[in-house]
């Protein structure tokens, strides 16, 4: 094993001070008492090697939190704590592009083979819990993913599961540790606000939660406002490409995940953050105060029409456009708030499964032109996520001049 002590921690399972679905704040003087009462059971426990990411005890939330966002986690071991930091298991090494965005939240880390306790039986999967007590025919509808913002859990049930929505709820809480609240999507966005009707199913009635991601911290409130955890991936790779001295005006910027990130990456860049409805604003104001970037987030409150034409012309190296059902309506309000010299506009659009990243490069460029300015080029495009079967969230970052 190495002459390093060391405390191995079955996520979860052997102590709960340390686990995949969060981190509980545990002074290092009571993690190697622990290590000291585990010495006695370690022969009564499985272990196995795996890759690990090896950082620092003070970033091991954010390396879980980014990890299981990019599905690198193998949540069947157990974090453990050694001298020289945090190893958390790999399902596997982290490709040349995550391991870029890992660097940028993390700062240094090592990625090595180490041993960790194997996880006791349990129910790992939602659907393994719910296998002796749903009809079998509806196993195959049960939910493969769900949304956690916090200690809340999204998901969406198709209506064969509807009278066996508690049941579904309480499964959740079982394997999701982290979880108090079980909530069930019960319609379709509605309003210029991006709100979607909630229903509870399980657990608390608590709908304002925190989140962690990235090193930032959001409050907010899932029946009130929009927030989409799987956006994380593509709020770091934004954020990352912003360069000092940047002025960066976020159009739709609800409860600031993308501001807050860049003005937290980038301290040297300024932030106008422009949100329309009044709850996600609340929430924009307390979370820029919580992460300390009141220096450079702005928040503006309003149409972001109307905000750009009387405050903001002119003004942006970079606009970010996260409203994909309308976005395509506000590209040229986007194109007028970059400087003459032009900058980088990031367009978000929902398309067709078929050919999607050319379909929402054509409607780019067709608004931009439209609107007097020049695609010069198309930097990137990429399929964010799947939003419906044959449809599908786009990115398109494009320079224009």
């Amino acid at each position: 094993m190495g002459h390093a002590s060391s405390c191995f921690i079955s996520c979860g399972r052997i102590t709960g001070y340390l686990s995949t679905a969060g981190l509980v704040s545990i002074s290092v003087s009571r993690l190697k008492l622990a290590h000291k009462q585990l010495r006695y059971v370690r022969e009564k426990v499985r272990m196995a090697k795996a890759l690990a990411i090896v950082v620092a005890l003070s970033k091991g939330q954010a390396a879980i939190d980014l990890g299981r966002n990019m599905h690198l986690i193998d949540s069947s071991l157990g974090v453990s704590l050694r001298d020289e930091g945090l190893c958390i298991p790999l399902l596997r090494r982290p490709d040349e592009s995550e391991s870029k965005h890992l660097s940028l939240a993390l700062g240094p880390f090592r990625i090595e083979e180490r041993e960790f306790v194997e996880r006791g039986p349990t129910h790992r999967t939602l659907i393994e819990a719910l296998e002796n007590r749903l009809p079998p025919h509806l196993l195959t509808v049960v939910p493969k993913s769900l949304d956690i913002i916090g200690h809340i859990a999204v998901v969406e049930l198709p209506s064969e599961l509807a009278p066996y929505e508690e049941l579904v709820g309480n499964a959740i809480l079982e394997t999701s540790p982290s979880v108090r609240t079980v909530m069930a999507k019960a319609g379709i966005f509605s309003s210029d606000y991006r709100v979607r009707e909630l229903r509870l199913i399980a657990g608390d009635d608590n709908p304002v939660t925190r989140y962690k991601e990235h090193g930032c911290t959001f409050e907010l409130d899932v029946r009130t406002v929009f927030f989409s955890p799987r956006l994380s991936h593509e709020r770091l790779r934004v954020a990352s490409q912003v360069q000092p001295g940047e002025t960066v005006v976020d159009m739709f910027a609800g409860v600031g995940p993308y501001s807050i990130l860049i003005a937290k990456t980038q301290p040297e860049s300024m932030v106008y953050a422009i949100e329309l409805s009044p709850s996600a604003f609340k929430f924009l104001v307390s979370n820029i105060l919580t992460n300390r970037v009141l220096t450079n987030v702005k928040p503006m409150m309003g149409d972001s029409r109307e905000v750009i034409r009387s405050s903001l012309l002119r003004t942006a190296d970079r606009v970010i456009m996260n409203l994909p059902g309308k976005a395509s309506d506000f590209v040229d309000v986007a194109c007028s708030s970059l400087k003459e010299k032009g900058g980088v506009i990031h367009f978000y659009s929902f398309e067709s499964a078929t050919n999607p990243k050319e379909a929402a490069s054509a409607k780019f460029k067709e608004r931009i032109e439209a609107s007097g300015r020049k695609m010069e080029s198309i930097l990137a495009t990429r399929v964010v996520k799947a939003i419906a079967p044959y449809r599908v969230q786009v990115a398109v970052d494009a320079l224009v001049s």
